[in-house]
């Protein structure tokens, strides 16, 4: 397969989601799934050199997100075969000790937007999706975690918040902060975890409440305050019943 097919099929899949507007098994579905059994026989090379130098990432948050089930399934599958490339690539690297062909990205090649600050948000979250190999024990999920690239993953983020958010310093900077505090809490590894492994994307990131994104304590606590406002305001209303007929 060469490059110009390679993307014009990732193209064709991209407009044929584009056109499913629900959770429906239109012929555009088909298509769609056509294209990405199409995309998985790409060779390893032809991938990393392509999706790394693209905005492909972005397309596939689009099919993870998408409101078809069929759709999110197989965006997720090629996403997780693309990330398993990815880290096999860097590990050749490592082991063969010498100018790969294919490199995965990395602080010194990955692509920087010339934004000192938005290059400084990616970093951070880099360096707190990094954290996630350490954090698990699973065997199974290890393997997992360890198949996705922390900086493949930032970039991703950090992109769906400039684009919903705005810069760094604009009216959504509390917004930012809320993110980038809450993916570097030492007590909230689930939010970073969930993220690195695709299963909260970077454009749901972005419209989660704060106590949404907070540990699983706090989450337990907030609704536990949210029972006993609950509890409190049916009795008051419980009281005022009686009152009424005790009036009547």
């Amino acid at each position: 397969m060469q490059k110009r097919e390679f993307m014009e099929l990732f193209e064709a899949a991209l407009r044929a989601a584009k056109s499913v507007k629900g959770d429906e098994n239109p012929p555009e579905v088909s298509r769609f799934v056509d294209a990405m059994n199409r995309l998985k026989e790409a060779p390893k090379s032809l991938v990393c050199d392509v999706v790394c130098k693209t905005s492909m990432g972005q397309g596939l948050e689009f099919f993870i997100d998408h409101k078809n089930p069929k759709i999110r399934s197989e965006g997720r599958i090629l996403r997780d075969l693309w990330m398993k490339f990815f880290y096999a690539s860097g590990r050749e690297k490592s082991r063969d000790n010498r100018e790969a062909a294919v490199k995965i990205p990395t602080h010194a090649t990955m692509k920087k937007t010339g934004d000192s600050k938005r290059d400084k948000v990616r970093e951070i979250l880099q360096t707190s999706l990094a954290k996630v190999a350490s954090e698990v024990v699973d065997t199974e999920m290890k393997t997992r975690v360890t198949a996705c690239d922390p900086w493949v993953v930032a970039v991703s983020v950090e992109t769906a918040m400039f684009e919903n958010l705005g810069c760094f310093m604009g009216p959504q900077k509390a917004k930012y902060r809320s993110i980038l505090f809450n993916m570097g809490d030492s007590n909230n590894p689930d939010l970073r975890r969930k993220l690195l492994l695709g299963e909260i994307s970077g454009e749901r990131l972005v419209k989660m409440e704060k106590e949404e994104m907070g540990s699983e304590k706090i989450q337990k606590e907030v609704q536990r305050i949210k029972e006993r406002a609950r509890f409190k305001e049916e009795s008051r209303v419980k009281m005022l019943s009686s009152a009424d007929m005790i009036i009547i």
